[in-house]
């Protein structure tokens, strides 16, 4: 015994132990129905009489019949029973379709690269939509600001439509439902609290809002029925409360679709992913499993949003200046650990972003932010007036977006905050692909203003919000489905799912790739394949208040030719009897040339089209078709003389000569012919 240690004392006597209770003796009588309304154990639903004479033993008269041995499990027999496959490969999956049967049908409204997701499943005179997100718009699209499924096959069958049934609150899973919802005449929506509080808050026209039709479900205990279909709901983690995988009994089978899901066991906000009902989902046999394919290419799993939220309480527990915390509005979760840690240690949380204001106010309203009003404010100048130490600014602008409030604040262009020595920068978020170069010059505008900056590669302040490779295995191996389409993701991912599957034993011909963008999967008794069939999908712009079907708009064209060649406008005069021309054509350009040279080019083309106007005009060409010949003409001629074709825009208008007096007055002779604009001189004034 060492000196530190404290000596344990005497045992004590050892008690009598007490005398053997009787065992209850089991009633003679079986017990009472249990009362309406209380909890029953499941036994009550048995049906199995255990009355002896239900239990008579058979005699045997002599010798006991010897039942057939089974060959001995030697380790060949062992090795063959440990490799069998279950389900086995199918050589020509059509030879399994029965004479005149019609499938259950599968498919999304939008392309097959895109992570959004829109669903819907048809059987005959049923249909249902799984899922309406947005997706906002790349680069590609010049000025447009989202997209959004392509409904045009749905309003052609909207008298099938049985409702609509929403997995969570992410702006890629409702965000199009603004603009469906009135063009299918509002169907009911079928979702959770949380997710319809956000849905309401897309619609910027309140009356428009109150027009929506909508059930609550409970994940844990509804059912639901919609035409042929029936529902049940299967909690799942992601980073906002409420998210729901999805079990549907078809006609043909049942369909699990995961939704976007990670496996979280100790979870800061919602429940543990509900793993118990999955494997009882597996006994009802799953014929098709829809798979969220993200990071099915990363190893592992993702780290516990326990985690992330002791690490961001000690930050904010610690840090005694003020902190200024970047993350996703969407982040649900995330965001109410850290304004219930802010409240904890006596913070004041501004929120600065109008979506992060927006799920803020939803989630108040929920009660799963429960704090006094002077706790959480908007961002406004009295963040300047409260001690240092108990401030912390929620703000959007993870990606450092071009007007987002962070980046604005990096570079002292915020109208409120002045960022300040010593300040916390807390960036609770990941890097999307595509905004690394955005988000390197945020961060370089930020650390020479000698701050603390905090991110994932300094300590866990972020996790991602889908499983990783284990994640995707156990899903696999829980479900056990027949087939399986992975889905949600461009193809690199989707054939990175593809892979576990192969790796878990899956056969290839029961892996559904589709590569032709409106392929739709069909699901008959003994197969699903994808079908032959093919949606004709657009793609669904929102530009501001228009929308309109990309392949029938000039719009987003016109703009990728403007943003790279420029445009130049002509402008005709002709005389309203003779078809001849008036004085010169006037020439505007924009983006095309720069402006030491802007003069020449514009003199070459203004005499290049008046010689070709006025030989044409001599034949006697229509207007019109001579200014369409002239414009083919030019690009010929401006692509010789510069490499670059840019939009044309020849335009006329009739003038009576006798009133020419008024054009020459107004317009000098070289200013009709330069017609040079502020930008091309060199000038912004």
């Amino acid at each position: 015994m060492t000196e530190t240690q404290t000596p344990k004392a005497p045992l004590a006597q050892a008690p009598k132990m007490p005398t053997p209770v009787p065992p209850r003796p089991t009633p003679s009588i079986a017990p009472k129905a249990p009362v309406a309304g209380s909890t029953a154990p499941m036994q009550w639903n048995l049906s199995i009489d255990f009355n002896k004479k239900n239990n008579l033993k058979t005699p045997y008269k002599g010798k006991r019949p010897s039942f057939p041995q089974g060959p001995k499990m030697t380790s060949e027999a062992f090795l063959r029973h440990r490799d069998a496959k279950p389900i086995t490969a199918i050589d020509d999956p059509r030879k399994l379709i029965k004479k005149w049967e019609k499938p259950v049908r599968i498919w999304s409204l939008l392309w097959l690269e895109q992570v959004w997701q829109c669903m819907f499943i048809e059987y005959e005179n049923d249909l249902i939509i799984v899922d309406a997100g947005m997706e906002f718009a790349a680069a590609e699209e010049l000025g447009a600001d989202y997209i959004i499924p392509d409904i045009s096959y749905i309003k052609k069958n909207k008298h099938k439509l049985r409702g609509i049934v929403l997995t969570h609150g992410h702006l890629d899973h409702i965000g199009a439902l603004r603009h469906m919802l009135p063009e299918l005449d509002f169907p009911m929506i079928y979702t959770t609290p949380l997710t319809l509080g956000i849905v309401k808050k897309t619609f910027d026209d309140p009356k428009e809002s109150a027009k929506i039709k909508y059930k609550l479900v409970d994940p844990e205990s509804d059912v639901l029925r919609l035409g042929c279909f029936t529902i049940e709901f299967v909690l799942v983690n992601h980073n906002i409360p409420e998210t729901m995988a999805l079990s549907i009994h078809t006609p043909k089978g049942l369909i699990f679709n995961s939704a976007d899901f990670k496996i979280d066991y100790t979870p800061a906000v919602d429940k543990p992913c509900d793993l118990a009902k999955i494997g009882r989902i597996w006994v009802e046999w799953v014929k098709l499993y829809i798979g969220d394919s993200l990071w099915a290419n990363r190893p592992g799993r993702a780290i516990s949003e326990k985690v992330i939220g002791q690490t961001l309480d000690s930050i904010i527990k610690w840090v005694e200046w003020r902190i200024f915390v970047a993350t996703f509005a969407s982040n649900v979760g995330r965001v109410i650990q850290i304004i219930n840690s802010a409240i904890k240690y006596n913070k004041v949380v501004f929120l600065s972003g109008r979506s992060m204001i927006n799920i803020v106010e939803i989630c108040q309203q929920l009660w799963y932010v429960n704090a006094p009003k002077q706790y959480i404010r908007k961002l406004d100048n009295d963040v300047n007036n409260i001690p240092d130490n108990r401030v912390l600014v929620l703000s959007t602008g993870a990606q450092g977006e071009e007007f987002a409030a962070l980046t604005r604040m990096a570079k002292d262009e915020h109208n409120i905050v002045k960022i300040k020595k010593w300040d916390t920068i807390l960036m609770s978020s990941s890097t999307i692909p595509g905004n690394e170069s955005a988000m390197k010059k945020m961060f370089d505008d930020l650390v020479v203003k000698d701050i603390n900056l905090v991110t994932n590669k300094e300590m866990d302040v972020h996790a991602s919000w889908h499983g990783g490779i284990e994640d995707h295995k156990l899903f696999l191996n829980l479900i056990k489905p027949s087939f399986f389409l992975p889905y949600f993701m461009p193809a690199q991912e989707r054939y990175d799912h593809k892979k576990i599957a192969l790796d878990m034993g899956m056969h290839e011909d029961r892996i559904l790739m589709p590569n032709i963008n409106g392929h739709m999967l069909e699901m008959y008794d003994d197969v699903v394949l994808v079908g032959e069939e093919q949606l004709k999908l657009d793609t669904v712009l929102i530009d501001g208040k228009w929308q309109g079907h990309l392949s029938g708009e000039y719009v987003i064209k016109a703009r990728h030719i403007m943003a790279k060649n420029g445009v130049i406008s002509l402008i005709f005069k002709i005389d309203t009897k003779s078809n001849e021309l008036v004085g010169n054509i006037q020439i505007e350009s924009r983006w095309f040339v720069y402006s030491s040279e802007v003069k020449a080019i514009h003199t070459q083309i203004v005499e290049f089209a008046r010689a070709k106007y006025n030989e044409k005009q001599k034949r006697r060409i229509e207007i019109k078709d001579n200014l369409k010949q002239i414009k083919d003409d030019l690009g010929d001629y401006i692509t010789k003389i510069i490499g670059r074709l840019p939009m044309i825009l020849p335009m006329y208008v009739y003038i009576n000569r006798e009133a020419q007096w008024a054009i020459t007055d107004i317009i000098t002779p070289d200013e009709a012919v330069l017609g040079m604009t502020l930008e091309e001189q060199g000038r912004d004034d």
